[in-house]
């Protein structure tokens, strides 16, 4: 079955130019959750939403997360004018939208966030959906690139940001610090996350849950590194 099944087209107006936009958006039921990966990813059945996920507005370049895309400040917004707009060609966008397609998207929107000095929790939730793209792509080089940028920015955002961070509880973005420290091979780090978690019993049961199964895997990775 074709993309096409599963999306409509919205229009929506740019919070940057003001110009009314043709977005295309993913009807809610037409996807299946088949299985999650420890750092959130979700895997669907037949059709991925995360291949549209970003709305660009073809007038004047801004592009930022669905979710976040009318939530832009003024100031931002002057940014966005200033540094994209005078660059940017205005273009009409495809309705199907491949990986590689959806990894280009993603790198505009966060463009868009870094150059509008958007904060770290939401630049690190784009970087962290990049690397997710280039999983699902079989890219585990450029996966790993990207979670090394989100989780700099995570560490930013924990240190920086009053939560919740991007919807996430201080528990959750806690385990996910560690998990990502974890995928990268910092296997000492993650063990220090997964237990503040742990200690803090605090956080739904299966931030809990995952937290124990991550800090037990990782403490046989350190086992299998030292023999």
């Amino acid at each position: 079955m074709s993309n096409e099944y599963y999306i409509y087209e919205k229009n929506v107006e740019c919070p940057v130019c003001g110009n009314t936009i043709t977005v295309y958006a993913v009807k809610q039921k037409a996807y299946v959750v088949e299985s999650r990966d420890t750092d959130f990813c979700v895997r669907y059945k037949d059709f991925n939403p995360l291949l549209y996920d970003v709305w660009i507005c073809q007038f004047c370049g801004y592009a930022a997360q669905k979710n976040t895309f009318s939530n832009i400040t003024y100031k931002r917004a002057q940014f966005i004018q200033q540094h994209i707009t005078p660059k940017w060609v205005a273009r009409e966008f495809e309705k199907t939208i491949d990986y590689e397609k959806a990894i280009s998207r993603f790198k505009l929107a966060l463009i868009s966030a870094q150059i509008s000095k958007a904060k770290a929790s939401e630049v690190a939730g784009l970087c962290l959906k990049i690397a997710w793209t280039y999983r699902f792509m079989g890219e585990p080089e450029k996966e790993k690139t990207f979670i090394a940028h989100a989780l700099d920015k995570y560490l930013e955002a924990y240190d920086k940001e009053r939560f919740p961070l991007e919807n996430m509880d201080e528990a959750t973005v806690t385990y996910l610090i560690g998990e990502l420290h974890r995928r990268l091979g910092n296997f000492e780090e993650a063990v220090v996350w997964f237990s503040k978690v742990i200690n803090s019993r605090v956080g739904s049961e299966r931030v809990q849950k995952l937290a124990r199964e991550q800090w037990h895997l990782v403490k046989e990775e350190l086992k299998n590194s030292a023999s």
